[in-house]
């Protein structure tokens, strides 16, 4: 009896813990309209909209190796190497696009080969691999622009298009993600595809004896991370019309905090789409905070408070759930 009426509190609740979370971003909406009635033009819209892509396109990398039981520490300096790679050449020894489309992609494939066998096949725990491909994909940075060295001009009108140009009233950053979230909802949530991943990282044991082979989606996974982090980086230096060392290391714990504030705002699962929610719910934060004056050292503060709040709010949901 105790069970059963337990059981219908679960399902009596279910319908109110759905709309949490959108009320709660409603709600934080308003404050900030309120606060700084400026929030809600189109320019502030677009650019939390731009911000989103760019920060959900690397997390979505980061939700497939989550999904596995994994993390990659690795995918901010993967995306360093994505704009580096793919515009050194083209500036400053005058190669094509594509080759230097072709460099960025193989550099990117290399930090996410070497992650996927070490974790998959080795055995090796993914915070040890990928912390360590990070040193090299920093090392590869640092080599490839000679020390230091910036590109603030030369570059192709077709590549800037990618970050700062728009289709009608769409940012290209826009499309690109939404492109790419379509390609990874359909896969992960739509084909078996999906299941694998869940089972490689929920009981790697019973996936084997299921017949998935789970080695393979580990290290799929890991090449995926990097190279949608390639991505990013690729259409950002794009944006920002300038690229130097470091210009994607930010968003190594970015899409972290993204993809476990996604997980705690839906359903307590990372999916493709909770992570594309935790995307817009913090950058919209973030943006907010920034409308109100906050410094650059008070949003750095914030993020790590949302970080341990998260944690302690998902370890209160399983004490509940158990």
């Amino acid at each position: 009896m105790e069970t059963e009426m337990a059981l219908k509190q679960k399902r009596a609740g279910l319908p109110w813990r759905a709309l949490a979370s959108p009320l709660l971003f409603v709600a934080m909406i308003v404050i900030f309209t309120v606060l700084r009635p400026g929030y809600l033009t189109a320019i502030s819209i677009k650019s939390v909209l731009v911000q989103t892509s760019f920060l959900g396109i690397i997390s979505i990398g980061l939700t497939l190796v989550m999904m596995t039981g994994g993390v990659d520490m690795s995918n901010g300096y993967a995306a360093g190497l994505g704009a580096i790679g793919g515009m050194w050449f083209v500036v400053n020894n005058h190669m094509s696009i594509g080759m230097g489309l072709l460099i960025a992609v193989g550099l990117v494939l290399l930090i996410g080969t070497i992650n996927g066998l070490c974790v998959s096949r080795l055995g090796v725990a993914p915070f040890v691999a990928t912390l360590g491909t990070m040193f090299l994909g920093m090392g590869l940075q640092n080599w490839l622009d000679e020390g230091g060295q910036q590109i603030s001009y030369g570059l192709p009108e077709a590549y800037v298009f990618l970050g700062q140009g728009s289709v009608g009233i769409v940012p290209m950053p826009v499309l690109i993600f939404l492109i790419i979230f379509v390609i990874f909802f359909f896969i992960t949530e739509l084909t078996p595809v999906g299941r694998y991943l869940r089972g490689s990282g929920l009981n790697q044991f019973t996936s084997r004896l299921s017949g998935v082979k789970v080695s393979f989606y580990v290290f799929i996974s890991y090449v995926l991370s990097s190279l949608l982090a390639g991505v990013l980086g690729y259409i950002l230096g794009a944006s920002q019309k300038y690229i130097s060392s470091g210009l994607g290391n930010t968003y190594q714990m970015d899409s972290l905090l993204t993809v476990l504030l996604g997980k705690t705002l839906t359903n307590g699962k990372i999916t493709v789409w909770s992570t594309a929610f935790g995307a817009l719910f913090l950058c919209a934060f973030q943006n907010g905070l920034s409308m109100l004056g906050m410094p650059v050292t008070t949003l750095a503060i914030s993020k790590g408070l949302l970080l341990i709040a998260l944690l302690l709010f998902s370890r209160y949901r399983k004490k509940q759930e158990s």
